[in-house]
């Protein structure tokens, strides 16, 4: 009856099953060596990391931890050489390592979706995926990442004018930039904080900070990074109208490396002093960029001055091609604008063909466990009536025997004091021969004589009437005995239905892709997340077990739970080792005689032929 009022409880888990179906894969194995050599060389040589990761070979049927590492440093590396992209490959990694417990791929992956959400200009996106970026980057040692996270969120905070927030963010990406030791950054972080101290119109101490940029730059034949705080502090000292500056700087820029963008500037910086013919020089060559905004901010100097100069030839000739650049420009941004919103368009029709497809899958998923719950429950009815039919003849059988041996029992007594009298009546028949003249006597043996004369024939009546009552119910047995062989059968049918029980409980399991999801980790221990995923499988499918054994065994800790869990789902010790966290088979044995004997000490002792794992099975 226990059996069958434990097999019940599995009903009310049936129903809450129907809603337990999440998938998440996941994997140990160690990326390649050409993905590790394209990360080695991303920072220093980025094109060298786009050739390495263009020349492999991965496919979206190969290891998951591989794709989605390939898909992140094809980003990470797209990006390091301006390259514009769609969300395509980021998407490819984001959940499979947002999901993880890789702190710094985690952050990586948020910091790189940021980005493409910053070029495609969502900034709102690309800074909730920053902000999440810097959170999750505190708990590693990559400062190279926390530079570029921090040095974004200030960007982001500097496009909108909020000064107090890009000079926050702007002195932590240098504090990282400081502890990467990487010279690149530490002399960019001085040009953050000099646009922060522009921003908040604290103009000394913007060019001192440029200036640091610079020193530092040159020190350590930073080219870039000098190159760079050149071009903005020229600008910076035009913005505040000290032209001479600018010239002297943007004059040194351009020796590092000359550019039309520079050349505009140093174009403008000679229109600006008035020395006109050195500002037509740079700006005629400006206006030849192949950059459309280049040669249209080229144009609009050149018709400005020649404008200024009165040479009105000159002015139409600018103000014509000053016109063509800016409806090409138009143009360029209406088209923009169209593929922004196609690109919009498409990434909805997939999201809904997702979604499509998961409410399809979900209705599947739903009307097999329906199914099987029906099927479930109509074995379970079967298996209760049968159960019940079977304990009642086998209490009514133990009634018949019960009452046989209390029979046989009485018989077994009336016969020993009939032979007891006997023995006693031969004594009093010897007895009264030996005192024929002592009548008094003789008389009184007598009557005992006949007292025990007719309490022998009542108890031999009783005895007739008792081996009726015995032979009777033996007869009753008899036909029990075959009404048992039935039952046997019976038995048989209801050991089908339990094994067919067991075998619907593991097909649930199977529903729930709990062990997939377990054996995916490999090597990895279990994180929190799953762990906890795992006990509200099992408490569904297993009838509260969580709940029942604790109040059962009130001593249990979470680690015992966890190792509970692993056995109740038939796991053996060198794959428990792996998934509670690098532990040897040994230690799991040792940890399970801890778990017994915490068990004995409030059950007392398991059912013969049973053990730890059997009871936890079978609970």
């Amino acid at each position: 009856m226990t059996q069958a009022y434990k097999i019940i409880g599995l009903i009310a888990t049936v129903c809450i099953v129907l809603s337990a179906c999440v998938e998440h894969e996941t994997t140990s194995v160690r990326i390649s060596s050409a993905l590790s050599d394209a990360e080695e060389v991303m920072y220093e040589h980025p094109d060298s990391a786009l050739q390495i990761l263009q020349d492999m070979h991965i496919s979206s049927s190969s290891n998951q931890l591989q794709h989605a590492t390939w898909a992140l440093l094809m980003t990470q590396a797209k990006y390091k050489n301006d390259i514009k992209q769609s969300d395509s490959l980021i998407n490819i990694a984001y959940p499979f390592f947002t999901k993880g417990n890789d702190m710094q791929r985690k952050a990586m992956v948020l910091y790189y979706k940021g980005i493409v959400y910053n070029e495609h200009n969502q900034d709102d996106e690309a800074l909730k995926q920053f902000l999440e970026a810097a959170k999750t980057v505190e708990l590693t040692e990559d400062y190279k990442l926390a530079y570029l996270i921090h040095s974004s969120i200030g960007m982001i905070y500097a496009y909108r004018e909020l000064s107090d927030y890009t000079m926050q963010y702007f002195e932590k990406a240098q504090q990282y930039a400081q502890l990467s030791k990487y010279k690149d950054y530490i002399a960019y972080s001085y040009i953050l904080i000099a646009r922060a101290y522009a921003l908040k119109c604290e103009y000394n101490k913007a060019i001192e900070s440029y200036n640091e940029a610079i020193k530092l730059g040159r020190t350590y034949k930073l080219i870039k990074p000098t190159g760079d705080a050149l071009n903005e502090i020229s600008i910076f000292y035009n913005h505040i109208n000290n032209h001479k500056k600018a010239l002297h700087y943007i004059k040194e820029a351009i020796q590092i490396e000359e550019t039309d963008k520079k050349r505009l500037r140093l174009g403008d910086t000679y229109r600006y002093l008035g020395q006109n013919d050195s500002a037509y020089f740079y700006l005629n060559k400006a206006s030849q960029s192949n950059n459309i905004h280049t040669a249209y901010c080229a144009y609009q100097a050149l018709f400005y001055l020649s404008k200024k100069e009165k040479d009105y030839k000159k002015a139409v000739e600018y103000s014509n091609k000053l016109w063509q650049y800016q409806d090409s420009i138009n143009k360029i941004e209406h088209s923009k604008v169209l593929i922004e919103m196609q690109e919009k368009y498409d990434q909805q029709k997939i999201i809904n063909e997702k979604n499509q497809l998961q409410i399809e899958k979900d209705r599947t998923i739903r009307n097999t466990l329906i199914i099987l719950s029906i099927l479930l429950c109509t074995i379970i009815i079967t298996i209760y009536g049968y159960q019940r039919k079977i304990t009642l003849q086998r209490k009514k059988l133990q009634e018949k025997e019960n009452e046989i041996r209390s029979y046989i029992e009485q018989l077994r007594d009336n016969e020993n004091i009939i032979y007891s009298n006997q023995i006693r009546m031969d004594e009093l028949i010897a007895q009264m021969k030996e005192h024929k003249g002592a009548k008094e006597l003789w008389e009184e043996q007598q009557n005992m004589l006949q007292e025990m004369l007719q309490q022998n024939q009542q108890l031999q009546q009783e005895n007739l009437k008792l081996r009726e009552n015995i032979n009777h119910y033996t007869a009753s047995l008899d036909e029990k005995s075959k009404a048992m062989k039935k039952l046997d059968t019976l038995t048989q049918e209801n050991q089908y239905l339990h094994q067919r029980e067991t075998y619907l409980c593991n097909l649930l399991i199977k529903q729930t892709n709990i062990k997939e999801k377990i054996n995916e980790k490999g090597l990895l221990p279990i994180d929190a997340l799953l762990w906890e995923e795992i006990r509200v499988k099992i408490d569904y499918i297993y009838n509260g077990f969580t709940e029942r054994i604790r109040l059962q065994i009130p001593t249990l800790t979470e680690n015992d739970m966890q190792l509970c869990y692993l056995i109740k789902l038939r796991y053996s010790n060198v794959n428990i080792a792996h998934q509670i966290g690098g532990l040897a088979s040994t230690s799991v044995s040792k940890r399970k005689l801890r778990l017994k004997e915490k068990i004995l000490q409030e059950i007392g002792t398991f059912d013969k032929n049973q053990n730890l794992d059997t009871w936890l099975i079978e609970y």
